[in-house]
């Protein structure tokens, strides 16, 4: 029941692959769409490190000729090839690893990174996500480095944008309400900040 909740009230295709926790904690399309219609010129291929189950990748399909997705569990991967072969996503790149490895990074060849910070807290009550997560300001020091300075952030809503800013500098942080509920934030660094601090956004 708690399953098919979820698909209806957040408009997920019926077919969706993926457990419970998987459609919990996956994006809300209109907000992959919003993403979309906002990097629609700034290249041809973008990367979501923490691709889940590709909810959001299926969207940015729309602006973007090829799609990567990266995620640590080949069970979320497999679902996540399930839901873009069912989108008929032409062409996408699904890599299994952990999204801090520098190895892994330099292999990505990508216009735009999406970093969706996992939020865990569903897994087993409320974790503190900075203990369980890459650290933040070396992980997008990498990102910069080896892939492109045009990056996006997806942030769970109880981050801050001082606090954000105090890890990777200037920033346009948005936060992104759903139907008037507070649901995440988007962190646009580089070329993609319109404007510095905090701006909002009604979905």
């Amino acid at each position: 029941v708690m399953r098919k909740e979820i698909i209806q009230t957040r408009g997920y295709d019926h077919a969706i692959a993926g457990d419970e926790l998987s459609l919990k904690i996956a994006s809300y399309p209109v907000t992959a769409q919003y993403l979309a219609r906002r990097l629609k010129n700034e290249g041809h291929s973008i990367c979501e490190l923490c691709c889940g189950i590709g909810v959001s990748l299926i969207e940015l399909s729309k602006s973007f000729k090829k799609v990567i997705g990266v995620d640590n569990s080949l069970a979320i991967i497999d679902d996540c090839r399930k839901n873009l072969q069912h989108a008929h996503i032409p062409n996408y790149k699904l890599l299994c690893g952990d999204v801090a490895s520098r190895e892994l990074l330099n292999n990505i060849n990508a216009d735009v990174v999406l970093y969706d910070i996992p939020y865990w807290s569903t897994h087993s009550g409320k974790v503190d996500p900075e203990k369980q997560n890459p650290d933040l300001q070396k992980l997008i020091a990498d990102i910069r480095e080896l892939i492109t300075d045009k990056i996006v952030i997806y942030t769970p809503t109880h981050m801050t944008h001082e606090e954000v800013r105090g890890a990777i500098g200037p920033c346009e942080f948005m936060e992104v309400y759903v139907s008037g509920k507070h649901d995440r934030n988007f962190v646009f660094l580089g070329g993609l900040a319109q404007r510095q601090g905090t701006t909002k956004v009604e979905l």
